[in-house]
């Protein structure tokens, strides 16, 4: 169901308030208007009033103040309402005081990218948290509309230009994102969602905990490829992805035609370069390139897909966060800086010294050593460092500690 009846923007109380006091000051000239008419045409209706029997009135001096002076109070107070409900949207919060999402809308999806880098399909966002968005649309895509009905906010989304909104939601949930300017073939169809949820489940969904491999389902929605590729067969802007792998396919390379066979590398070369080869009975210029925008391991996710290789998307435990959310970091430093325990910089395979049952020894870091040291550090205390780390025994479990590892090999 669209939501967008209640809105739980910071300013979407004035904006109603405005939206309600244009329609009501609309609807009560209208009755006055429409009511005044209904009066004369009753009145001075030829069987109630014969022509000879009509007063010519030539002017009513309070008659002409009230309809000049209570319209114009009327305008100055809609103009006023409507100028301090635009302030408020139009003045957008500064950037180290909010938090920026830079927005793309193309032929037919939205992606949202953060400040750290991560992008998704959906925008999810912390709740009382004032949120500024950066939009464009590639340069060879067209006009859309980034509307977002419960906010009370759209903006236009213009090729090649910048554009902004911001908004502050005061209510958790799911909203949608539509695209309010008429856009082509699949207009309908490009909608997004704002996720608007805790700050810890934000924090976790920024930089989670748990990496969790995308799946290619993930990649082709967040690009927005399913917006003109079916994946059942039928027809659509673009060719279904149903049983593409090692089909043959006419295409037309610099005006020529040639029959060419979706192996690897023509699938690749289409995801990052669409309009070098054409397939017959589609449009060039139509899907935008991809060069650059997938990870060579995306990359490879969704060419598996297209073979029908099913990959394991099991969550993998992220090292570096453990580390962190442990407390690591505050003895460890990761530049090769001293601080009160060694640095994490170089540390697989470095020469150290050790003391064991009370004697020095020169050993190499490796595994082993690193799953004991966290275990339990003080078995073997590294030479001229005190012994303040606390075991990681029973706080740890076997799959952590092997990505902590994992993330010091790096």
């Amino acid at each position: 169901m669209l939501e967008g009846i209640e809105g739980v923007s910071s300013f979407a109380e004035n904006i109603d308030y405005t939206f309600w006091m244009v329609n009501l000051i609309c609807l009560f000239l209208f009755i006055i208007t429409i009511g005044a008419m209904f009066i004369f045409i009753y009145k001075y209706s030829e069987k109630r009033s014969k022509l000879k029997d009509t007063e010519n009135i030539k002017h009513n001096l309070s008659l002409e103040i009230a309809w000049t002076v209570i319209p114009t109070i009327l305008l100055m107070y809609v103009f006023y309402i409507g100028l301090d409900a635009l302030k408020v949207q139009r003045t957008m919060p500064e950037d180290n005081k909010a938090i920026v999402v830079k927005v793309t809308g193309m032929k037919w999806s939205w992606s949202f990218e953060y400040e750290n880098g991560k992008k998704s399909s959906e925008l999810t966002v912390p709740v009382n948290k004032d949120i500024k968005l950066i939009m464009t649309a590639p340069i060879n895509d067209i006009l859309h509309a980034f509307f977002v009905p419960s906010f009370r906010i759209k903006e236009d989304v213009i090729p090649g230009q910048i554009t902004k909104l911001w908004f502050n939601s005061e209510k958790k949930g799911k909203f949608d994102i539509l695209c309010a300017e008429y856009c082509g073939t699949r207009h309908a169809y490009m909608r997004s969602y704002v996720n608007v949820v805790s700050q810890e489940n934000f924090e976790e969904f920024l930089n989670p905990k748990v990496v969790v491999k995308k799946t290619a389902d993930e990649i082709l929605n967040q690009l927005g490829c399913i917006g003109c590729h079916t994946t059942d067969g039928t027809p659509s802007v673009g060719p279904s992805f149903k049983d593409l792998y090692n089909t043959e396919v006419k295409v037309t390379v610099n005006g020529e035609t040639k029959t060419v066979k979706r192996d690897e590398a023509y699938l690749k070369r289409a995801i990052e370069d669409p309009n070098y080869e054409v397939p017959e009975g589609y449009t060039a210029n139509v899907m935008p390139g991809f060069k650059g925008a997938l990870t060579d391991e995306e990359m490879q996710t969704v060419i598996n897909y297209f073979k029908g290789i099913e990959e394991d998307t099991t969550p993998k435990l992220n090292g570096e966060d453990i580390s962190s959310v442990n407390g690591c970091i505050g003895c460890h430093t990761t530049d090769g800086t001293p601080s009160a325990g060694p640095t994490f910089k170089g540390i697989m395979g470095r020469k150290t010294e050790i003391i064991r049952d009370g004697k020095t020894m020169e050993i190499t870091i490796d595994e082993e050593y690193l799953r004991k040291a966290i275990v339990d550090p003080s078995y073997e205390l590294v030479k001229d460092y005190a012994n303040i780390m606390p075991p990681f025994k029973d706080v740890l479990n076997k799959d952590e500690v092997d990505a902590i590892i994992e993330y010091l090999k790096k």
